[in-house]
């Protein structure tokens, strides 16, 4: 299961109904570049507008361009009129723009374009209608001539009247030397989530911190389901911290914390998220939409950069489940499913209801299934499958199985 995460990490920005909105968008020809005389610094603007029709979610996306400069960005700011869930600058892969992407168009699962499938990163981000970002001096995060950002934003206009959306971000980039560390973002997103209807219910992550960092900010996102919010900082895989470092209590304008946190290598960054559906007659699974989804995840800014992987949470995700399943069980739980697909409804059902150390054994033999059986286990109830997963991928196979929750 190549790049577990990742699927999940795009769904951010997918939406699965977007709205007929007619669409503006300003910037300048040179990106609305400003740069003092004389100074190595200078900042580029990016605006989007747009018309939101009664009652509905829109996620809009464009592609715009950074100066001709080697760079890092060192501060980022935004402001957005009411209605925004957030706005999103990404990096991309793209070296020049397709033609049309210049201008806004709507980003959802199964769009023709399919522009989010070409996120690499995230350079700047927002979920307060206004707000701001300063780096430490000598740190940045590294940006290249000319690079493509896909500028995103997600509005959900809940009224009965139409919304005009304007969206505001301004970046300021140094490229003199006197940046010396490059800074990097990490973007920690739970791929299982299972809030059912007349309950309530949580969802938590674990993610490994390699090598040591400076922890320079934290914030949650997730949907309207959501109470409450806590991120930990354990200092390794079996001490699990007693209090958390951050807590939010807001879905749609969590608090930007910002510090100054020295992260020990091997330490683990743990966060969960508290739902009420007491009153619900639906039952939300892991999603883009803030309407019909629910979402958990942790970001942060931080550095020295760990690279993408690691960004990602990569590297070796656990404590997903909530429950009591062992990996053995949870894995029964899926076969049953019929699908290898990690987003699927009966896929996260199963994660959920696992206990927090099954993850441990059952991410690597799913990223085995992936590498080495995707074949036989299109259908995971096949015999087929079972096969293979005992014979070329036995010691994960083993190690799921065995593995007994404490």
């Amino acid at each position: 299961m190549k790049n577990l995460l990742v699927p999940a990490f795009c769904a951010l920005a997918l939406a699965a109904g977007c709205s007929s909105a007619s669409s503006s968008s300003s910037a300048g020809d040179d990106g609305g570049v400003e740069a003092p005389a004389g100074s190595n610094l200078q900042t580029v603007s990016f605006q989007m507008k747009d018309t939101v029709a009664a009652g509905q979610e829109v996620f809009k996306c464009q592609l715009v361009t950074l100066p001709n400069v080697n760079a890092w960005m060192v501060h980022g700011e935004h402001d957005y009129t009411p209605g925004s869930h957030h706005m999103l600058l990404f990096t991309t892969d793209y070296t020049s723009i397709p033609t049309g992407a210049d201008q806004v168009q709507d980003c959802y699962e199964g769009a023709s374009s399919n522009v989010m499938s070409h996120i690499r990163g995230l350079i700047y981000g927002g979920q307060t209608p206004t707000g701001s970002e300063q780096f430490p001096p000598g740190v940045g995060l590294v940006t290249s001539p000319n690079q493509i950002l896909l500028f995103q934003v997600h509005y959900l206009n809940s009224t009965s009247a139409p919304l005009d959306a304007e969206v505001n971000v301004k970046l300021t980039l140094d490229s003199g030397t006197d940046v010396t560390t490059n800074a990097g973002v990490l973007f920690f997103y739970d791929p299982f989530i299972d809030v059912p209807a007349g309950a309530k219910a949580k969802a938590s992550m674990r993610c490994l911190i390699p090598r040591d960092i400076t922890l320079l900010s934290a914030q949650s996102h997730y949907h309207a389901r959501g109470v409450g919010y806590s991120a930990f900082l354990d200092a390794d895989a079996t001490h699990l911290a007693p209090s958390p470092f951050y807590t939010s209590a807001s879905w749609s304008s969590p608090a930007l914390m910002t510090m100054n946190t020295a992260v020990k290598g091997g330490s683990h960054i743990r966060f969960g998220c508290d739902y009420d559906n007491s009153t619900g007659t639906q039952e939300f699974f892991q999603g883009p939409s803030a309407a019909t989804n629910e979402m958990c995840m942790f970001i942060g800014t931080y550095y020295p950069d760990l690279g993408a992987l690691d960004d990602f949470c990569e590297a070796g995700p656990d404590y997903f489940g909530t429950g009591s399943a062992t990996c053995g069980d949870t894995l029964s739980c899926a076969s049953a499913c019929g699908t290898p697909s990690l987003s699927s409804d009966c896929m996260q059902k199963c994660v959920v209801q696992s206990c927090p150390l099954a993850a441990t054994a059952l991410v690597p033999l799913l990223k085995c299934e992936q590498s080495s059986c995707s074949s036989p286990c299109k259908n995971t109830a096949s015999s087929e499958c079972t096969t293979c997963l005992k014979t070329s991928c036995a010691s994960t196979y083993t190690g799921c199985t065995s593995q007994a929750c404490q």
